[in-house]
């Protein structure tokens, strides 16, 4: 292996990107912070409608283990997410506690709870990623 190959890679498993500030490549990279083992067989499909200054729908398909992200409405979601682009951000990165936040009226969701419960176990900001800024 050549110097230009294995230098980058040695660089990115010591100095691993933050997680994104923004919303759209946030969604679009769970896939990436998904735990296929914590998952197990769940299945769900999870639809965001954000608002703010980058609003816009995606959705999250989990099933067999893998997580698809995807811009644009899902058909029949398991569970929807409203949210400002700003809060879902903040809760992705750990810099606010998603329970409390939904307490405090600074998101809504519907359909099953069971689903938003979970997905503190699927995706993890701890796991893969250093907070940054």
């Amino acid at each position: 292996m050549t110097a230009t190959l294995w230098l980058p890679l040695l660089y990115l498993k010591l100095f691993p990107p933050g997680l994104p500030t923004t919303i759209e490549p946030l969604l679009m990279g769970m896939p990436f912070a998904f735990d296929r083992k914590a998952a197990g067989d769940g299945r769900a499909v999870i639809q965001f409608r954000v608002s703010g200054a980058e609003p816009g729908d995606y959705h999250l398909r989990i099933a067999g283990g893998r997580c698809e992200s995807f811009a644009g409405p899902a058909p029949a979601p398991d569970l929807v997410v409203h949210t400002p682009d700003t809060v879902w951000v903040r809760i992705a990165r750990g810099e606010l506690d998603g329970g409390q936040a939904l307490q405090d009226g600074l998101y809504r969701v519907e359909g099953d709870l069971a689903v938003l419960a979970k997905m503190d176990e699927w995706f993890s900001s701890r796991r893969g990623a250093r907070r940054t800024g």
